[in-house]
């Protein structure tokens, strides 16, 4: 009877040390690094010259595991697809590369799958490029067909915000959020919705 309970005892007294530690651990360890990709949807008038295409990124982020608020300072190139403008084989496509500061928010509580809300402000670089294909004559009547290329780059402030569901898995999480973003372009504002799977270490 003596030993059987100086082995629990011992049992009882690993599974403290073991989780105080693994607890001290996590709370001393608040910043994190992660990786997105998905895709990337236009919306408004940068609907009418590209389509859906698809965007990569990294990020770090900030997030104490008793608190619900963190911070996420992100990094991602979106690549949208060509459009067809007219029947000569002229095309317009776009690309944009983005730096935001974001705060997340946890809705519930929940220790494993957690949702919660994003949003944040950012500086983003939009190019857009137009194609068109002109016939060219020369004197000699010989001629042929070129691809000339217009491309209009323009740095701007932006804002976004969604929402996303993260599931923690150990010593990683995992997500999946989707956001708008809308810019302040000259003219007519340049919006997206990207919708991202994520993992978080």
């Amino acid at each position: 009877m003596v030993r059987t309970w100086s082995s629990a005892a011992v049992v009882i007294g690993l599974t403290m040390v073991g989780g105080t530690a693994v607890a001290h651990a996590q709370i001393s360890s608040p910043i994190g690094v992660g990786v997105v990709g998905g895709t990337s949807s236009p919306t408004g008038s940068l609907s009418d010259i590209a389509k859906s295409g698809w965007h990569a990124g990294a990020f770090v982020e900030l997030k104490l595991p008793v608190i619900p608020v963190g911070f996420r300072l992100e990094g991602a190139w979106h690549q949208f697809g060509d459009k067809p403008f007219d029947s000569s084989g002229g095309t317009t496509g776009a690309r944009i590369a983005d730096v935001t500061l974001n705060a997340t928010y946890d809705i519930l509580p929940v220790p494993i799958i957690k949702p919660y809300l994003i949003g944040g402000v950012g500086e983003y670089s939009a190019r857009l490029t137009s194609v068109s294909q002109v016939v060219i004559v020369t004197p000699g009547g010989s001629g042929g067909v070129t691809d000339v290329r217009t491309t209009a780059t323009e740095t701007k402030f932006g804002v976004n915000g969604g929402a996303g569901v993260r599931l923690q898995l150990g010593g990683f999480a995992a997500f999946v959020e989707a956001r708008w973003h809308d810019i302040f372009t000259s003219g007519r504002n340049v919006q997206m919705v990207p919708v991202s799977v994520g993992l978080r270490f």
